[in-house]
């Protein structure tokens, strides 16, 4: 009777903690208006704001060598794309379980809101990224100005540089961020990850942090342009050491996937 008590209770619980169904699509009209609205906001606004981005780089440049001034007006400017938007929203959990760092940050990668959403979260970190999205008018040179890390994929020198780079970086005290799938996801469900974040936090001998996006893909799907505005939900799991699994590199980074879709499983109440 006491177990079946406990199974009970855990259910409870269980379905206590389990998310809210996602928020229903908005009717065709109203999201063709609100992305006609949209687009030309966060185009024309990228030219404007990147002008006090390049004045905050000058102006801290002598004493602010990690760009941490820089770093946080970006973190503002990007976030509120989807933070103070209409209708949507992100609401960010687990913060409170990091301390100074450094870290590598990994997340889930469903959308191209995804980087709205990471940078609404105001954590301090590099991104690395390709190097297609530095060729961009005004993001890209702010992502410069940041001295964000950039990657040419399927290039083994560019690779080679960018791990160099994240080495050196760690060592200076900066935080990274990686999507380690290297692509969005098309279906909105975890897909395997590649082991480079993972390699660099073994041999730096310094924790990743899992984060866990949920509701990204509904707000703009892979190949879609047509925004359905609505909350996300950013979670931000325990550090994990490398130390837990001797630095072995291959061991993180089973132990951190399977970490992120037991997560991601809980919130979407399939566990």
């Amino acid at each position: 009777m006491a177990s079946s008590g406990a199974s009970v209770e855990e259910a409870r619980t269980a379905k206590a903690a389990a998310p809210k169904h996602p928020e229903p699509r908005r009717s065709a009209a109203l999201t063709s208006i609100y992305s006609t609205l949209y687009w030309p906001y966060l185009l024309t606004t990228c030219a404007l704001l990147f002008f006090p981005a390049l004045g905050i780089f000058i102006a801290t440049a002598p004493f602010d060598r990690r760009r941490k001034l820089l770093h946080r007006y970006t973190s503002w400017w990007g976030g509120h794309y989807l933070a103070w938007a209409p209708l949507a929203g992100v609401r960010v959990e687990g913060r409170e379980r990091l301390g100074e760092g450094p870290y590598v940050f990994v997340s889930n990668h469903q959308s191209m809101v995804d980087i709205l959403a990471v940078f609404a979260t105001r954590l301090d970190f590099l991104w690395v990224s390709k190097i297609e999205n530095f060729y961009a008018p005004f993001l890209g040179w702010n992502m410069a100005l940041n001295g964000y890390i950039p990657l040419k994929r399927g290039y083994l020198p560019s690779i080679m540089r960018m791990v160099r780079t994240c080495h050196k970086k760690i060592s200076q005290g900066h935080s990274l961020f990686v999507f380690p799938e290297g692509t969005r996801s098309p279906d909105g469900e975890i897909k395997k990850f590649y082991r480079g974040a993972f390699l660099i936090a073994a041999r730096n001998k310094v924790p990743i942090v899992p984060l866990v996006l949920e509701g990204t893909n509904h707000v703009l799907p892979k190949h879609s342009y047509r925004i359905n505005p609505q909350k996300v939900l950013v979670r931000i799991l325990d550090p994990v050491d490398p130390a837990e699994f001797d630095f072995d590199h291959r061991k993180l980074h089973d132990a951190v996937r399977d970490r992120m879709v037991t997560e991601q499983q809980r919130l979407r109440g399939q566990e």
